[in-house]
């Protein structure tokens, strides 16, 4: 069996990246189909297809940003807290484009909701996979306005479908925030995650 070292070292190298540590540019439209286009090919049992992305542009920010932190400060049920969310968001997300990512949950259907959600999410995680190997930096990040029923109506979704969360995208400007080697950080999660099943 061949292996393509580049793809998985692609793979073993991405981290996460907030949107205010990134620059332009971000993914050209050509670009932007080929990454969502890599979330088509999540696993998906019964084919539903229950990931959704919502595109959002700069010139949007601004209200977008607003009703994210309406939404969360509902959640979070103090007031006092809108500006204090505005103003994270403003940061954390400063980035050159973002995908809302979401999951479509058809509770009728004989797949299990929770199995929806988890496609969605495989999903998201091949958009960050295929953002990084075209060379842009993605952060993924959430919060609590994506348990808000009506910021969800906004975005056109139901009470019971789910905001996985928010996808900065752009290039990198400088390191970030400092941490592990790639090599150290997979071989510590190697360590803590995995065991080997005996009855």
């Amino acid at each position: 069996m061949s292996t393509s070292p580049a793809i998985i070292d692609s793979l073993l190298s991405r981290t996460s990246l907030a949107g205010a540590f990134m620059k332009a540019p971000a993914p050209d439209d050509a670009e932007l189909k080929l990454i969502l286009g890599a979330a088509q090919r999540a696993a998906d049992h019964g084919r539903l297809r229950p990931w959704r992305f919502i595109v959002v542009r700069p010139p949007q920010y601004e209200a977008f940003y607003e009703r994210l932190a309406a939404a969360a400060t509902r959640v979070q049920g103090d007031p006092s807290r809108y500006q204090m969310n505005r103003d994270k968001y403003r940061l954390t997300a400063r980035a050159p484009l973002m995908v809302v990512a979401a999951a479509k949950i058809d509770p009728g259907n004989k797949v299990a909701p929770i199995e929806q959600a988890f496609a969605a999410a495989g999903a998201t995680q091949l958009v960050l996979n295929a953002a990084h190997a075209l060379g842009y930096s993605a952060f993924l990040f959430s919060g609590a306005g994506v348990f808000d029923s009506a910021f969800k109506t906004s975005l056109g979704l139901e009470a019971h479908d789910h905001l996985i969360g928010f996808i900065c995208l752009g290039t990198a400007d400088g390191p970030g925030k400092p941490g592990p080697s790639a090599q150290k950080s997979v071989e510590d999660g190697l360590a803590a995650t995995v065991r080997e099943w005996s009855p």
